[in-house]
């Protein structure tokens, strides 16, 4: 068995539920899963079935009602807020299907603002981001605005805001599910090839088994248990 620092992710019997009403709604129940490093991971199953909120859990977006769940070895659960911001900042990366791009900023702004928020000095920040927008075929696109570029476009610049940072995780939730067949065969491709030049892991949670079948392993979500 792998020993525990070859996990980026692990989740031990966690558990998670919310109201919705009257009604208590059970998601996770008792859920284990374990990535590691530099593999990428496909989350399918039907709608509602929990895949975003597992990635909210992956993401320190929400904590879990009962279990634990570790990050590069460091069990997350209790951090306070400052520390699961600085994990978030410092180890993940986020791509959602609603494209949560800043419509006043240009392409390269949008891209910068991670490195910004961590520190790095402006110039080097650009030169990262031109880089990564150009190897993703947006070099003429640089200082358009996000209402002048098509869908396609716009979530290749999330795909490259959510990479710069060199983070460890990606975590993609539906990243193609907005798109049109010949934008989503596109985006798949750049996303996976940008996860893997980048030597991280990632979990991508998709209704598209073209997509999920690229990935490194197929995990599904159903009765609040993955398999």
């Amino acid at each position: 068995m792998p020993r525990g620092s070859d996990y980026i992710l692990n989740f031990q019997n966690v558990s998670h539920k919310f109201k919705q009403g009257e009604s208590v709604i059970k998601v996770l129940n008792s859920v284990n899963f374990q990535l590691k490093n530099n593999c990428i991971a496909a989350l399918i199953g039907s709608s509602g079935s929990g895949k975003s909120t597992f990635l909210h859990l992956a993401g320190l977006l929400e904590k879990p009602n009962n279990g634990k769940i570790l990050i590069k070895n460091k069990i997350v659960n209790n951090l306070n807020n400052s520390d699961r911001t600085m994990m978030r900042r410092n180890s993940l990366g986020f791509v959602y299907q609603k494209i949560y791009l800043l419509p006043e900023f240009t392409a390269l702004e949008n891209v910068i603002i991670p490195q910004v928020i961590k520190g790095v000095r402006k110039n080097i920040a650009l030169d990262r981001a031109r880089n990564i927008l150009s190897s993703m075929g947006l070099k003429n696109r640089l200082n358009h605005r996000p209402s002048s570029l098509s869908g396609g476009e716009q979530q290749r610049i999330a795909i490259a805001r959510a990479i710069i940072n060199k983070p460890d995780l990606i975590l993609a939730d539906e990243p193609t599910g907005n798109l049109d067949s010949s934008s989503s065969e596109l985006i798949s491709d750049l996303l996976l090839n940008s996860i893997k030049s980048s030597n991280t892991s990632a979990i991508i949670a998709t209704h598209s088994l073209e997509l999920a079948e690229k990935c490194d392993l197929i995990y599904k979500i159903d009765n609040g248990k993955i398999i």
